[in-house]
């Protein structure tokens, strides 16, 4: 009897409890805290203007963290009335949206105005608004190869200057 009775008990206690959890606000749901993308393709707009465009094969974005992912990325600059247009690609690239950081490895190249710069792995923090590598850079342009062991960017004049010592290789038929 109390086997009977226990029996008949157990799925009906389950069944309250079960429905006993606090109740939690619409939109409140526990989600996961990773996106993940394939084909990720973006645009980043300033107001109105299109200021980059581009696409990465693989992508995903850690909600908790705001933290990057990205593989085989392209990503492109227009015109603008001051700077011609360029491209840059990494095969890797990882980054902080909140602290506005990234940084391509694997191979970076960055195209514009028929130069072709090079290099391991290349890093940007908009705490200063530079871009920095520490690896060997190689810019290309037609007429000449520099090379050198580690370069600053600063996009807003467009300038690349090349620290450590330089190796410039010039003329016709430069490799």
């Amino acid at each position: 009897m109390l086997r009977t009775c226990l029996a008949k008990l157990v799925p009906i206690l389950f069944a309250l409890l079960s429905g006993c959890e606090a109740a939690r606000p619409p939109g409140s749901e526990e989600v996961p805290p990773e996106l993940v993308f394939e084909k990720f393709a973006f645009r980043v707009y300033r107001g109105q203007v299109l200021t980059a465009e581009g696409e990465a094969a693989d992508a995903s974005f850690r909600r908790d963290t705001a933290g990057l992912v990205g593989e085989r990325i392209s990503v492109r600059f227009p015109r603008t009335a001051t700077q011609p247009e360029s491209r840059i690609t990494a095969a890797r690239g990882t980054g902080n949206v909140k602290e506005r950081r990234f940084e391509g490895k694997g191979g970076v190249r960055a195209e514009q105005s028929g130069q072709v710069a090079t290099t391991a792995e290349a890093h940007y923090s908009a705490e200063d608004g530079l871009v920095r590598g520490e690896k060997p850079v190689e810019v290309r342009d037609g007429r000449m190869t520099v090379r050198g062991p580690r370069f600053t960017l600063d996009p807003r004049d467009q300038l690349l200057h090349i620290e450590g010592g330089t190796h410039v290789v010039a003329g016709p038929g430069v490799p």
